[in-house]
């Protein structure tokens, strides 16, 4: 059996897919047309055997494991055009829990506080400008360097000005980062809520981690030798 972790509103964490099927099938939204093709995104072991052994081999082996599945035409039909239009990429995409104990560039973070807690540098565009500044409290890593690019959430009316959540994502490099270090990663491109972490990242600008300012997953971008689970 695969463990899994996926981004989910109420659980997101499984010893297997069978078991999230049969748990969120029971709960209202709890699974949906698209929640195979997110499990399968963003947890290694199925990104690796679907990379290895197309999107065919991966629909036998996943009705293997949950037999109810080849009844659900609609979520298979979206996992197959999902792989149509994605170019899988060849580094590894892993989601957290944002409590997990994760390994980034050989340095073990004890969950998201972790890292924010030893961010150095933190960027935002402002007026299509791109600016940067030095957080007052910096406790750094020796062997490791952070920095956060992040967006606010939407403001839509009063009731919005009090939300102080952010879209946040982090770069990590083995020396001090620059600003035109940040710069570079802004270049990335952002899909919905700000989220840099996808199919589309150069390999130089790995390791990248997205968090999408609430909830209990955060999803990790890296090169394999680094980022298998």
């Amino acid at each position: 059996m695969t463990k899994i972790c996926f981004p989910h509103y109420s659980r997101g964490e499984f010893n297997s897919l069978n078991e999230a099927f049969h748990y969120l099938r029971k709960r209202e939204y709890g699974w949906l047309w698209f929640t195979l093709t997110e499990i399968v995104q963003y947890n290694v072991p199925y990104r690796d055997y679907l990379r290895e052994n197309g999107i065919e081999s991966l629909i036998k082996k996943v009705i293997e494991e949950v037999p109810e599945l080849k009844d659900e035409q609609k979520a298979l039909n979206h996992l197959q055009e999902w792989v149509k239009k994605e170019k899988l990429a060849t580094y590894d995409i892993q989601c957290y829990n944002i409590k997990d104990q994760i390994t980034v560039m050989g340095h073990t973070f004890d969950g998201l506080k972790d890292i924010i807690n030893h961010r150095e540098i933190v960027g935002k565009e402002y007026y299509k400008d791109f600016e940067c500044y030095i957080p007052q409290k910096v406790e750094t890593y020796s062997n490791i360097h952070i920095g956060e690019i992040y967006e606010n959430y939407p403001i839509f009316d009063s009731d919005d000005l009090s939300d102080n959540r952010t879209y946040q994502n982090y770069i990590f490099r083995k020396k001090e980062i620059t600003e035109q270090d940040m710069k570079n990663a802004f270049t990335i491109r952002h899909s919905g809520n700000f989220c840099m972490v996808h199919e589309q990242i150069p390999n130089d600008l790995l390791p990248i981690l997205y968090y999408g300012g609430d909830g209990n997953h955060m999803l990790l971008a890296s090169n394999k030798e680094e980022g298998s689970k």
